[in-house]
């Protein structure tokens, strides 16, 4: 089952190659606990676009967490990203709350959002991120996600981005593990032609 979820990834990846609007995501991410119920994760990520796999940005962010309670957790992450023509810096917090059933956990997800970025406004956003993964006896686990952006000031329910995630998450040797997902996004829904992308995203972790 695992070589059929490689070959689905690598199959996507064809299949988007002569699209415009595709955009492939690359992560490779590590975890250090700490006492109290601390945890620091570290992520650096490549992001390519298009059918000649164009560079479009390179970012490395750090996720300082606290788990609250089972299944309650706050986070901090900070990012640094470099983009061909500009750098931006990122700041976030939120909080996650995962409940299991039976074979099934349900997870959401919420965050304020501020990037900085030289000579433009200040750009805040709340997201929000609902999410089901089944966990399944072998070592394949799938899920789907849906996830909205809004503008800080806006009205309620005024949405700016969303983003639709299915993928899976696949258990490797000596504690490592990989997700393979793609994800249909939609961003500038308060423009006349909203972009669309389409994403086939791989991410390893190392532990």
């Amino acid at each position: 089952m695992i070589k059929y979820i490689w070959l689905f990834y690598f199959i996507s990846l064809n299949l988007l190659l002569g699209e415009d609007n595709f955009e492939s995501r690359n992560t490779i991410s590590f975890k250090v606990k700490l006492p109290h119920s601390v945890r620091i994760d570290f992520e650096q990520s490549l992001r390519l676009r298009g059918n000649q796999f164009s560079f479009k940005q390179t970012f490395t962010e750090a996720t300082i967490s606290y788990k609250v309670t089972k299944g309650l957790k706050i986070f901090l992450p900070v990012r640094y990203a470099i983009f061909e023509e500009k750098i931006k810096r990122r700041i976030s917090f939120g909080g996650s709350y995962k409940h299991k059933l039976n074979d099934y956990t349900l997870s959401y997800k919420s965050r304020i959002q501020r990037v900085y970025e030289k000579n433009k406004d200040l750009d805040e956003l709340i997201r929000n991120k609902y999410m089901l993964q089944y966990k399944s006896n072998k070592d394949i686990d799938p899920f789907c996600s849906y996830e909205i952006f809004n503008p800080f000031n806006s009205d309620i329910g005024e949405m700016n981005e969303y983003r639709i995630s299915f993928g899976a998450e696949i258990d490797l040797p000596k504690k490592k593990s990989a997700k393979i997902y793609y994800q249909y996004k939609v961003e500038d829904l308060n423009k006349k032609n909203p972009e669309v992308l389409n994403i086939v995203g791989l991410s390893l972790s190392l532990n």
